[in-house]
C-alpha cells in the first residue's frame, strides 16, 4: 500500500509530466531564442520518465531518486539560462545525474566515469548543460536489463582545453520522431557559443555508439 506521502508524490510527478510536454509543444514554435530554453522540459522529461517507471518497481529508491532530482532541478533552473557557469560545477552536475540514473540500472549495467585534469584553471567556465546532453543519450540507449552492459564517459581538461567522450552499445534504439532533438539542439549551442572553437565527432559503429568533443573554453 502506498503512503500518503508516497502518493502526493506520484501525482506531482505526473503533474509536472504533463507540464513538460505542454512547455515541450509552446517551445517548438520558437526559433533560435529557444534554444537554451529547450533544454529544461527536454531534460526533464526524460528524467521524469526515469522516476515514474522507479515508482511502479522500487519505492524505496523512487524516494531516493526523488531527492536527487530535485537537487538537480534546482541547479538546472538555477543555471541554464547563464551564458557560462564553473566547469567543476557542471562536472558535478552530471555526478549527480549518473547517481540518479544509477538507480534504475541492475548489476548488468556499469557506468566508468573518468575525470582528469592537468594544468587545472579554479575559474574555468563552461556553457550550461552542454555536456549533459552526450551523458543523458549514453544512459538512455546504453542501459541494459538482460545483458552486459558498460558505459565510459571520460573528461579531460589540459589549460583551456576540453577533451570530452563518451560510449556505450546501443541497447535501445531511439524511434525516428525522437532521435536527435538533444544532440541538434547542442549542435545549434556549440555553433553560437563557440564557433571554430570545437570539434564533435559522432559515429555509431555496429552496435555501439561513441561521441568525441574537443572545446576551447577560452
Amino acid at each position: 500500500v502506498l503512503s500518503d506521502s508516497f502518493g502526493q508524490m506520484v501525482v506531482q510527478i505526473q503533474r509536472l509530466m504533463e507540464q513538460v510536454r505542454a512547455e515541450e509543444v509552446n517551445l517548438r514554435k520558437t526559433e533560435l531564442k529557444a534554444l537554451q530554453a529547450q533544454i529544461n522540459p527536454h531534460f526533464l522529461f526524460n528524467t521524469l520518465n526515469t522516476l515514474y517507471g522507479l515508482m511502479l518497481t522500487d519505492v524505496a529508491r523512487a524516494e531516493t531518486a526523488f531527492m536527487q532530482f530535485m537537487e538537480l532541478t534546482k541547479y538546472m533552473y538555477t543555471n541554464a539560462e547563464k551564458d557560462k557557469v564553473s566547469l567543476r560545477a557542471e562536472i558535478d552536475y552530471i555526478r549527480q545525474y549518473i547517481e540518479l540514473q544509477k538507480n534504475r540500472m541492475n548489476d548488468r549495467t556499469e557506468v566508468h566515469l573518468s575525470i582528469e585534469s592537468r594544468n587545472e584553471r579554479p575559474d574555468a567556465v563552461i556553457a550550461p548543460m552542454i555536456l549533459i546532453t552526450f551523458v543523458e543519450n549514453a544512459l538512455k540507449y546504453g542501459v541494459s536489463s538482460h545483458v552486459r552492459s558498460d558505459i565510459f564517459i571520460d573528461l579531460a581538461l589540459d589549460g583551456d582545453s576540453l577533451h570530452f567522450a563518451t560510449r556505450n552499445p546501443i541497447v535501445v534504439r531511439p524511434s525516428a520522431e525522437k532521435s536527435g532533438f538533444g544532440i541538434a539542439n547542442c549542435r545549434k549551442r556549440l555553433d553560437l557559443l563557440y564557433p571554430g572553437r570545437y570539434v564533435l565527432k559522432i559515429r555509431e559503429e555496429a552496435d555501439e555508439y561513441r561521441v568525441t568533443l574537443d572545446l576551447k573554453l577560452h
